[in-house]
């Protein structure tokens, strides 16, 4: 395997490009969805469409390079975005037909997955975890582990997808800061906590999500010293004799992405 390298330092990542870039809607737990217009399904490929499985953490990056891909490629794409430990982990480990996925290296690398996919694995990007704020308060300082710590305890609830990009680092957060089991940790919850005047929910998710989350103010990056980057790789398929997935794996390689990941919140690997 090709690891990546730190690619942070002391994620010296400009506020200033943190600005949402577009909305997102959010489901009944108030986690992000998918416009429909970019919800494709894998299923629905016909002969010849490159089909690609990418975490959502990824989705805006490549959608804003979509075009530019498929010339690239020579032919139409299909993405099914999803969670990479979730539908995307077990629709890959029961066999759906795909030519290339864009995943975390632990799915990569479990057995279910692994025995469908090609040896090599390809280094992409790595995607900070930032903090999203919900409810009607006072942003909290969250700045430093300390004043993290003093803003979760005082959170009317704590939220993060529990098998997303961000798990890394909210098991960090949790495990470092001491706050497990003394906040409302509401990841499993199918429905949206109600918030009074003057309470607010934490959230955790990758920067990438927060950036598109209109719902969710952006109070900037998970402090360096909690921060556990998710790594983004793509693989090819085992069964693949599509020649276009490996054109399309030099794409999300090379430069015409590279604006598009950093406006995201990302770094490119190289």
């Amino acid at each position: 395997m090709h690891r990546l390298k730190p690619l942070f330092g002391a994620f010296a990542i400009s506020l200033a490009m943190m600005a949402s870039p577009g909305a997102n809607a959010q489901n009944a737990a108030g986690q992000p969805t998918l416009p429909p217009a970019l919800g494709d399904k894998l299923a629905d490929a016909k002969p010849g469409d490159l089909r690609v499985f990418a975490t959502a953490a990824m989705m805006v990056p490549i959608e804003a390079v979509r075009q530019e891909a498929q010339r690239a490629t020579g032919r139409p794409l299909r993405i099914q975005y999803g969670s990479a430990r979730g539908d995307l982990k077990s629709r890959i480990s029961d066999g759906d037909a795909f030519d290339v996925a864009i995943l975390l290296p632990d799915v990569i690398h479990d057995p279910g997955v692994s025995s469908k996919l090609r040896p090599h694995e390809y280094r992409i990007a790595a995607i900070p975890v930032a903090i999203g704020l919900r409810g009607d308060a006072p942003a909290p300082d969250v700045s430093t582990p300390d004043a993290l710590r003093t803003a979760l305890l005082k959170a009317r609830a704590v939220k993060y997808a529990p098998t997303g990009a961000a798990r890394g680092t909210v098991d960090r957060v949790l495990s470092s800061l001491g706050v497990a089991g003394k906040i409302n940790d509401v990841s499993g919850a199918p429905q949206t906590v109600e918030l009074a005047p003057g309470e607010y929910e934490i959230d955790f998710f990758p920067v990438s999500e927060i950036l598109q989350n209109k719902k969710l103010e952006n109070l900037g990056l998970v402090p360096a010293p909690l921060q556990v980057p998710a790594e983004i790789e793509a693989v090819i398929a085992r069964g693949t004799y599509n020649p276009a997935a490996k054109a399309f794996v030099k794409f999300l390689q090379g430069p015409i992405i590279e604006p598009a990941l950093k406006s995201s919140g990302m770094v490119k690997a190289h």
